[in-house]
């Protein structure tokens, strides 16, 4: 371990104690990742998860650094060995990723909508006035074990992807159960080969 990957994991523990939760080893290649975990949110790594917002030598078009984002009562977590490469996982409910997984640059991963489908809320929301974040749909998200998430991919709330999948890039995941070894594409993604 260099370094710099030292120096990340001591920053990590230092001012994350509460909230960042690793099991052994995390590898930190490049930039130092984004948290934003108000209140009660968390995110757990297993071992030897690589973040990697490496810009200089990833092999990929590498155009964000990697980010963690929760609410209130948001949890992220992801297997063992899986390697996010400038990926956004954002949290309001929770968001489980699988051992093995890799995934791509600029893929987002979000449990929620974000704003309220209703266009007064919206608007209230627009102006600064008060509104209840209840109004806002999250559903968890799931994602097995050995899956692959293609470069560019937006997986949203209420998914669940079975393990051995791969997501083309430029996919969009709507909520649904994909289930095990299956090739997911499109927009609206839909599976469309079952893999060996």
């Amino acid at each position: 371990m260099n370094i710099l990957n030292k120096l990340y994991l001591f920053i990590i523990k230092y001012f994350y104690e509460k909230k960042v939760f690793i099991e052994k080893e995390l590898i930190v290649l490049g930039k130092f990742p984004h948290f934003k975990l108000p209140k009660n949110g968390k995110v757990k790594f297993g071992n030897k998860v690589v973040i990697n917002s490496d810009f200089k030598n990833s092999n990929t078009a590498l155009t964000y650094k990697c980010k963690f984002v929760t609410g209130y009562d948001g949890f992220i977590e992801i297997g063992d060995n899986t390697m996010m490469n400038g990926t956004c996982i954002v949290s309001y409910k929770n968001v489980r990723i699988g051992r093995n997984c890799q995934i791509a640059s600029s893929t987002l991963i979000s449990d929620t909508d974000f704003h309220p489908i209703d266009s007064k809320t919206r608007k209230a929301q627009v102006e600064g006035r008060p509104f209840s974040f209840d109004m806002v749909k999250k559903d968890e998200i799931k994602i097995g074990d050995n899956v692959w998430i293609g470069w560019n991919s937006t997986i949203l709330k209420g998914v669940q992807i079975g393990e051995n999948s791969v997501v083309a890039a430029g996919s969009v995941v709507l909520k649904g159960i994909y289930p095990n070894n299956s090739l997911i594409a499109g927009n609206p993604a839909k599976v469309v080969k079952v893999l060996d």
